[in-house]
């Protein structure tokens, strides 16, 4: 899986040559004939999968033909990912880099609400799960028909706005709808399969990525069925790093205790609780255990600041995600040894909820990146100490209300010592990373397109080829592009080995 050089070199010589005006737009979509795909699940790599989807695009990542790629977010984002609220689509015509999808119109709808295990609930509820325990949701929601679009007071109203996507170095104009909030909801059981449809694609999800893979959430979420009774998955071979990200308060008081410390230098704790000094070497520490403390059932209630050197009785606010979180699998995993270590030896911990709160330990439960994102910022507005666990392919843009949260040392580790976020975990000596599992729904009740086959197939593909935040491919992926020097192979309970 070679970056594509000779592509790369064509398009920064054709650069600027397809305006947005090309753009697919709601009336070209309903023009047809145009092809459906519907993927769910994981939030993290929600712009890894994205930037994928646009490398096998017309006109972009040096494809031949015209861009018409196209984005439509259901927030004020500026791409997929990026604050761009849990439900997204975007549209395109494919390019020969995209196999069977050449030369089709394919719209793509991206829901990451709930979490990586909604890239299977809706097959297991299509399929007869009992969902005992609720994790079941019932029904999962999706940006409205696009060719629905462009009425009055719909998102696509009016002129496009336009983002510069950067796809293996080179810039690419793709035009962007934003607040389109006119959104369907789909509901699935066992006599009913989104809607009256009943289509892959449309009705349904086709299937998507997980940030574990799907033993993890059988056995987290307690489930009965075998994969193979909804699907199929492959491991994508692709490492993805996590990090803890903190509120400006909290960042604050890890660098005075670092200076204290001597492991800091003496004026790196210089800034405030509501203006840390975010120099990559004034970059503070957290210890594992710490974060442990806060996360398990057991030991939450006896916390406050004091666990971090703050006063006694001060708030901690734990922006966990909820428990169909591929994020929260991962966090579990690291923080807590669950599922890994629930055999006859024992030794796993269990998460903290919501309702375990206390007066100096509030944990909420956020369905999306997003939510533990606001949760931070709120954090830092209310001078308390805020953390979580994000992937890293986010990375904080702050201003006066939004992104004033930065991610720390683990165990004095930095996760982001390097612009992709991912040299440590590469390297071998950041262990928070797991790799991404992919999905795809088949079998007689609730199977995939043939679309959507082709397109997940393509896309796990092309997320190796890429050169993507946070993401790089292991050495069994065989990848030409960044390639760490450790893999779990498939195990996210395994060690990483070289």
């Amino acid at each position: 899986m070679k970056m594509r050089l000779s592509k790369i070199a064509l398009a920064i010589a054709s650069l600027g040559t397809a305006p947005v005006a090309f753009a697919l737009t709601p009336a070209q979509i309903a023009a047809g004939p145009t092809t459906y795909v519907w993927l769910s699940g994981a939030s993290a790599p929600t712009n890894a999968v994205f930037r994928s989807v646009m490398s096998l695009c017309n006109g972009l990542a040096g494809n031949g033909g015209t861009n018409d790629a196209h984005m439509y977010l259901e927030a004020a984002g500026t791409e997929p990912g990026k604050s761009s609220g849990d439900r997204v689509a975007y549209a395109c015509t494919m390019s020969s880099a995209a196999g069977s999808l050449a030369g089709k119109k394919v719209v793509v709808y991206h829901t990451v609400e709930g979490g990586s295990f909604n890239a299977y609930a809706p097959h297991l509820s299509m399929n007869g799960e009992p969902n005992p325990n609720g994790y079941l949701p019932g029904n999962i929601k999706r940006v409205n028909n696009l060719a629905l679009l462009g009425g009055a007071g719909k998102c696509a109203a009016g002129a496009a706005a336009t983002t510069n996507v950067t796809l293996n170095g080179v810039a690419y104009p793709i035009g962007r709808y934003n607040s389109c909030t006119d959104v369907v909801t789909k509901t699935f059981s066992t006599s009913v399969k989104g809607d009256a449809s009943a289509l892959p694609g449309q009705s349904y999800p086709d299937g998507g990525f997980s940030d574990t893979e799907y033993r993890i959430n059988k056995q987290n979420l307690e489930i009965r069925a075998e994969l193979g009774e909804i699907g199929s998955e492959v491991a994508t071979n692709l490492g993805q790093a996590f990090g803890v990200a903190v509120s400006y308060p909290l960042y604050h008081q890890l660098q005075k205790n670092d200076v204290a410390a001597g492991a800091l230098a003496a004026t790196c704790d210089d800034g405030t609780a509501t203006a840390p000094n975010l120099t990559p070497a004034c970059q503070p520490t957290l210890p594992s255990v710490r974060y442990t403390a806060v996360a398990n059932r057991d030991t939450v209630g006896g916390v406050d600041g004091s666990l971090f050197g703050g006063p006694a009785g001060s708030i901690v606010n734990l922006a966990r995600r909820v428990p169909t979180s591929g994020t929260q699998s991962a966090s579990n995993i690291r923080f807590l040894d669950k599922p890994c270590s629930t055999g006859l030896s024992g030794g796993s911990l269990e998460p903290a909820r919501a309702t375990d709160s206390t007066g100096t330990a509030i944990v909420t439960e956020q369905s999306g990146t997003g939510g533990v994102k606001t949760a931070l910022n709120a954090a830092t507005g209310a001078n308390q100490f805020g953390l979580g666990v994000m992937s890293m392919e986010n990375t904080p843009a702050p201003t006066a209300t939004a992104d004033r949260w930065a991610f720390v040392k683990l165990d004095r580790v930095s996760p982001n010592s390097d612009a992709q976020q991912r040299a440590e975990a590469m390297d071998g000596s950041y262990d928070f990373w797991y790799e991404l599992a992919a999905f795809t729904a088949a079998g007689s009740v609730s199977p995939a397109s043939a679309a959507g086959t082709a397109l997940i197939s393509a896309v796990t593909t092309t997320l190796g080829e890429s050169d993507l935040k946070g993401i790089f491919a292991t050495p069994v992926a065989g990848s030409g592009g960044p390639t760490g020097k450790g893999a779990r192979l498939g195990n996210s309970c395994q060690p990483a080995v070289q």
